[in-house]
């Protein structure tokens, strides 16, 4: 069964660290290396355990072994992610999951109880196998000089720790990112998870899209896993994936209101992509050369992820766990050094019991932007003030604009000035030349739309001006 490890700290002194790796070293160890009673002991202390070999490897092999592990596992499973990892394996290369279907109901009959009384009522069991795929090691080198530098300072063995840690970590936590977002792509181009396709570009639409199907997954329903079994998924196994762009069109609160949650427990729910039509493949490149474990991640696939703007899902869809985590060593005599390689095994697979909905604006924006004038006037300095009405209140409905105004360098040079929700201010000495105006917006996206050069003579109350696509 799996388990989770505890998250722990590392705030044990450099004298705690020597005298604890003594405490547990040979009986060589603790006759000749005397115990740290003060900081100024620490180099003494260093300089016997530095100079003999035996020493020095007893102490950095207890140091790596013993620390540093404990160290990185705890980061490793207590990281952004952990929620969605279902924790350590400690025996077994493959995980089965069982799924049992609802029973189905009849109705009482007394006529065909003596029937029914031995009859067997099979269940509906499912099952998915879930096996390792990911074995991989990150390497790490301690040279001598390291070892000597740790005992010049209180905090000597801390900093060497970190180094060890961060080494691998840092490594690690990357490439567990990179496995989750490589699971959500091949699920989506796949066709694998539901997909919703978004009708207004407005936030506040967005947010309630989201609370409706957040809403309708807390219900026995078959229409929204790839198995097609009838299951739930409360609020709290609800967890989103946003990209970074995606998510900055949206204020914490909307989107935590969206999902009955507070800040503070949404937060821990809302999980970022940097986008979803880029991979880092070079990455896993020498992996995959050596293991059928990962596939690359295709142009096909990463095209198929365009438009994708959010995926909700049952955190049991993450079928991801921890098989082991080690650190293994050699010394190089000739090299003075210790070679030390952190090996982490991993099953990364996800469940086709569970709900997830993919929600894309892909073909929901106008293909062709239209925008009517609503008025023409004079300010107070004789300039020409344009308005224009947006004509998509049905996905506007609070108001503003679909498309962004944007301000062109040609507007900028002739001092005209766009506002982001279609204001356009013409100054009084172009007006009076009949100055052709030609205009741009952009949708949430970043795709840009042009107008056809006018004369603003001719922008009266009432006309229609489209753009087409640049």
């Amino acid at each position: 069964m799996a388990k989770r490890v505890a998250n722990s700290t590392l705030n044990a002194s450099t004298i705690d660290i020597m005298n604890v790796i003594r405490q547990n070293g040979s009986y060589e160890y603790q006759n000749a290396v005397p115990p740290v009673m003060q900081a100024t002991d620490i180099p003494k202390v260093g300089e016997i355990i530095y100079g003999t070999p035996a020493f020095a490897n007893q102490f950095i092999n207890a140091l790596v072994n013993r620390i540093a592990t404990v160290a990185v596992q705890s980061a490793t499973f207590n990281n952004p992610y952990s929620v969605l990892k279902k924790g350590y394996l400690q025996f077994g290369e493959s995980i089965e999951e069982i799924f049992v279907n609802i029973a189905r109901g009849m109705v009482f009959d007394p006529e065909k109880a003596a029937s029914r009384e031995y009859a067997r009522s099979i269940p509906d069991i499912r099952s998915a196998f879930h096996v390792m795929n990911w074995r991989v090691m990150y390497p790490v080198t301690i040279q001598d000089e390291d070892l000597r530098q740790a005992f010049l300072s209180i905090d000597g063995v801390q900093n060497l720790i970190s180094k060890i840690v961060e080494s691998v970590y840092t490594a690690a936590e990357y490439d567990e990112y990179l496995l989750i977002k490589y699971l959500l792509i091949k699920a989506v181009s796949g066709g694998k998870i539901y997909k919703d396709v978004l009708t207004s570009p407005n936030p506040d639409m967005i947010a309630s899209e989201f609370r409706a199907f957040s809403n309708k997954l807390t219900f026995m329903t078959k229409t929204y896993n790839e198995a097609g079994v009838r299951t739930v998924t409360p609020r709290d196994r609800q967890v989103i994936f946003m990209d970074a762009k995606f998510n900055a069109l949206f204020d914490v609160a909307v989107l935590a209101s969206a999902f009955n949650m507070d800040k503070a427990d949404f937060f821990g729910r809302l999980f970022l992509i940097d986008d979803w039509t880029t991979f880092d493949n070079e990455r896993f490149e020498e992996i995959r050369k050596n293991s059928d474990g990962l596939e690359e991640v295709t142009a096909d696939e990463l095209n198929k992820m365009i438009g994708t703007d959010a995926i909700i899902l049952d955190e049991n869809w993450f079928q991801v766990y921890d098989n082991n985590n080690k650190f293994t060593e050699k010394y190089s005599a000739s090299g003075l050094y210790w070679n030390y390689f952190y090996h982490t095994w991993k099953t990364i697979s996800y469940s086709p019991f569970s709900n997830a909905v993919l929600f894309t604006s892909q073909g929901s924006a106008p293909v062709t932007p239209s925008y009517n004038v609503s008025s023409v006037d004079k300010d107070k300095n004789g300039n020409t003030v344009i308005n224009f009405a947006d004509n998509y209140t049905e996905l506007n409905p609070n108001g503003g604009t679909t498309f962004t105004f944007i301000q062109s360098d040609k507007l900028t040079r002739d001092l005209a000035a766009v506002q982001p929700y279609g204001s356009v201010i013409i100054p009084g000495e172009l007006a009076s030349s009949d100055y052709a105006l030609t205009l741009e917006v952009a949708d949430k996206n970043g795709k840009k739309y042009k107008s056809a050069e006018t004369a603003i003579s001719k922008l009266t109350p009432g006309t229609v001006v489209e753009f087409t696509a640049e």
